[in-house]
């Protein structure tokens, strides 16, 4: 929130009202949102490059250690292509989920392994 209200503070400052401006808050935060999925985007480019590279294969590959190999990674990349720090580690990745639309937007395999985990611990209870 603090990088958007710069961002605000900022484009409100330095780009005065003329035609073709932009001129509202929410056109304002329309870029950010753009800014941010390009920062992203290239990220993940990145990172996926990065592994290809080291010969780990494809991010998207059942054989590589998401956590470790490609989520931390993108997160620390794209924390450094917006110049802001990035407080998330490994230990944080959990709460990602809040940031997931729709339940539908879950892959099936991801849900019936944390069926199965939960049940092992209601079992265990």
């Amino acid at each position: 929130m603090v990088l958007i209200s710069i961002i605000l503070k900022t484009t409100t400052t330095f780009c005065p009202r003329k035609e073709g401006a932009f001129t509202t808050k929410l056109e304002q935060l329309t870029i950010q949102a753009v800014i941010q999925q390009e920062a992203m985007d290239t990220a993940i480019e990145e990172i996926t490059n990065a592994l290809q590279s080291l010969g780990k294969g494809s991010p998207w590959d059942a054989r590589i250690k998401a956590s470790d190999d490609v989520l931390a990674p993108i997160l620390k990349a794209y924390s450094r292509r917006l110049a802001v720090y990035s407080a998330m580690g490994k230990k944080d990745l959990y709460k990602l989920v809040a940031c997931i639309p729709s339940p539908a937007d879950i892959d099936p395999e991801m849900t019936a392994k944390l069926d199965a985990i939960a049940a092992v611990a209601e079992a265990a209870s």
